[in-house]
């Protein structure tokens, strides 16, 4: 009787596990999409953070007309200062399709852009060349790349209600907004109580 349920129990276990360890898959495979997060300092700061497949976004602002595949490769061998020309081509590109829109109608400035280093994304499509060469039926995870903005405002509450444009390169993206609640702690006084 009790080897039994043992054996029940080990099966329930082991479904457990197997359920855990899909759902676990399935949550970072969501962690892949484009998002952006916004973070409304001070009630005056917006600062915006995109995290997206750099490559793939730059495949479709400099060459949809190509295959990813073909961008790839060809931009991959580009001489570095080529490249960095059409990378700030695209930049200038997607930095104009942008937008904070207040309730005002009015369009809030961005700026100013922090964008990845050219010779650390030409590295990063050289990596996907390499990936594409040596084992094309890979479809492993590329990490998000990056890409950081901000704008200001001298009058209080102009970001209480905003329209995000985003370029179409970027695709669907998981906007991720949030007001932070700030306290000091001081030394030997305890710690302070935060609230979610």
């Amino acid at each position: 009787m009790v080897k039994h349920i043992m054996k029940n129990f080990l099966k329930i276990m082991c479904a457990a596990f197997l359920v855990c360890t899909a759902m676990v898959k399935v949550g970072a495979h969501e962690l892949q999409s484009n998002r952006a997060t916004l973070v409304l300092r001070d009630n005056q700061h917006l600062a915006l953070s995109f995290f997206v497949d750099y490559t793939r976004v730059l495949h479709r602002v400099l060459a949809p007309q190509q295959s990813f595949e073909e961008f790839v490769l060809l931009y991959a061998a580009l001489d570095q200062q080529l490249f960095q020309a059409q990378l700030l081509t695209a930049q200038r590109q997607l930095q104009s399709r942008t937008a904070v829109v207040l309730g005002s109608g009015q369009s809030a400035a961005l700026n100013p852009w922090v964008w990845p280093d050219a010779s650390a994304t030409h590295t990063l499509l050289q990596q996907r060349a390499m990936q594409l060469v040596i084992a094309p039926a890979d479809h492993s995870h590329t990490a998000q790349t990056e890409i950081r903005t901000e704008t200001t405002s001298s009058t209080e509450g102009d970001f209480s209600a905003i329209t995000l444009q985003l370029p179409v390169e970027f695709q669907d993206v998981l906007v991720v907004s949030y007001r932070p609640k700030q306290v000091w702690v001081s030394p030997g006084k305890g710690l302070a109580t935060v609230q979610f």
